[in-house]
C-alpha cells in the first residue's frame, strides 16, 4: 500500500521555516498538511507546538509507481458527481475558534442522510445532532450556554436542500421547525425564569418567525458551510482551476470572500480516497475598517480602495469515499488578519 504520509523527524534547531524550505513547500501546505493526521496537541499554528517531535509530510511518487494507482473515477470531461446513498453517516465534527492569543473548541456528532428530492428538484440531506455539545472537552455549565444549545436544537433534525454541486441552499423543512420551538420555548420557560430569559426566546423567536431571517442565521453554520461546499463540479484537465468561496468567519456580517485554487488530485490514495484541496487569499470589497465594524458594504473600501486592504487565508482539504464519493473526512482552516486575528478550523470525520 502506497503511504498516504511520510514522517519527518524534528531536529534541533528546526522551525516551520526552515523545515518548508527543506521541503521546497510553503508554511502552509506544511502545517495544513501535518494538522489534517496529527492528535490535536500536536496542531501547528504560528509556529511548531513545544514537544513536537514529528512532522506529518507530503509523500512522494515515481512515474512507475504512480501507473499502479488507481485514478479518480471522472463523469465525461472531468465531472465530479454527487453520488448519495439513502445510509445514514456519523460524523464527529471539531470547531477550534481563535481570536488573538485565546482558543476555544467545541465538539459533537451529527448524522447525515440522503433523503430524497424535492418538487424543486433540489437534493435533501437530513443533519441531526446525536450527541452532547462540548466546550474546550466539558459538558455546557453556565445557564447562557445551556440556553443556546436547547433553542438550537429546535433546527433538529434539520433538512437543508442541495444543489447538484454540493452547495446547500435552502432549509426544506421550516414549517416543522417553526412547530417544534413551541414545544421547546414551553419547556425552557418551566425550567427558566426571568426577564433575561424571555428576552433571549424572544430574538430566538423572531429569527425562526420568517423564512428567510431563518436562512440567514443559518449561513453563518460553520458545519453547513464546509461540509456541504461546491466540490462536485468540472475539473480542468489539469485538474484546478481558479474559483472563489465564503466563510462565515465573522459572527455579526455576511460571509468573507476568498479567491481560491481547487484541486483535485488525479490518483485515489491508499485508503481508495479521493483528496480535494482548496486554497488561496482573502478578497473583499470591504477594508480592513469596514470588517473590523462588522460592516455588509464597503463603506471605507469604497472611500479608500487602496488603503487599508484586509489580509487573510484560506484552506481546506477533503477526502471522499473512491466508490460512493461521499465525504469520509474534511478539514477548513481560514482566517482574516484584524487588530485581533480571527481563525476558525472545522474537522469532520467519519465515527
Amino acid at each position: 500500500m502506497k503511504p498516504k504520509y511520510k514522517k519527518y523527524k524534528i531536529q534541533k534547531g528546526d522551525t516551520l521555516q526552515s523545515v518548508s524550505e527543506k521541503l521546497d513547500k510553503t508554511t502552509h501546505e506544511v502545517k495544513n498538511f501535518h494538522n489534517v493526521f496529527c492528535d490535536s496537541d500536536e496542531y501547528i499554528g504560528v509556529t511548531f507546538p513545544k514537544g513536537l517531535k514529528e512532522l506529518y509530510i507530503y509523500p512522494t511518487y515515481n512515474e512507475k509507481e504512480l501507473s499502479l494507482i488507481p485514478k479518480v473515477p471522472f463523469d465525461d470531461a472531468f465531472k465530479l458527481s454527487l453520488k448519495p446513498t439513502q445510509n445514514k453517516i456519523n460524523y464527529g465534527v471539531m470547531y477550534t475558534i481563535k481570536s488573538g492569543n485565546e482558543e476555544n473548541t467545541l465538539k459533537f456528532e451529527v448524522s447525515v442522510i440522503y433523503k430524497g428530492k424535492n418538487e424543486k428538484d433540489n437534493l435533501v440531506f437530513e443533519v441531526d445532532k446525536i450527541s452532547k455539545t462540548f466546550i474546550n472537552d466539558e459538558e455546557v455549565n453556565t445557564i447562557a450556554d445551556e440556553l443556546a444549545i436547547k433553542t438550537s436544537d429546535v433546527l433538529y433534525p434539520l433538512e437543508v436542500n442541495i444543489t447538484e454541486e454540493g452547495k446547500w441552499i435552502g432549509v426544506n423543512n421550516y414549517k416543522e421547525i417553526n412547530k417544534r420551538w413551541e414545544q421547546i420555548k414551553e419547556k425552557i420557560l418551566d425550567e427558566y425564569e426571568g426577564e433575561w430569559v424571555e428576552r433571549y426566546l424572544l430574538l430566538n423567536e423572531k429569527t425562526l418567525g420568517n423564512e428567510d431571517d431563518l436562512l440567514g442565521s443559518l449561513q453563518k453554520d460553520w458545519f453547513l458551510n464546509s461540509y456541504f461546499n461546491t466540490i462536485y463540479v468540472y475539473y480542468s484537465h489539469k485538474f484546478k482551476f481558479q474559483t472563489s468561496t465564503t466563510f462565515p468567519i465573522l459572527s455579526n456580517c455576511k460571509s468573507v470572500s476568498y479567491d481560491i485554487e481547487q484541486k483535485i488530485e488525479e490518483y485515489l490514495d491508499e485508503y481508495n480516497l479521493i483528496r480535494i484541496e482548496q486554497k488561496g487569499e482573502l478578497k473583499e470589497e470591504r477594508s480592513k475598517a469596514d470588517l473590523e465594524n462588522e460592516m455588509n458594504i464597503p463603506y471605507y473600501g469604497v472611500l479608500y480602495p487602496n488603503r487599508d486592504i484586509a489580509k487573510g487565508n484560506y484552506r481546506s482539504l477533503y477526502f471522499l469515499n473512491g466508490k460512493t464519493n461521499l465525504i469520509e473526512s474534511l478539514f477548513l482552516e481560514c482566517s482574516i488578519e484584524l487588530e485581533v486575528m480571527k481563525e476558525i478550523q472545522v474537522v469532520v470525520s467519519l465515527l
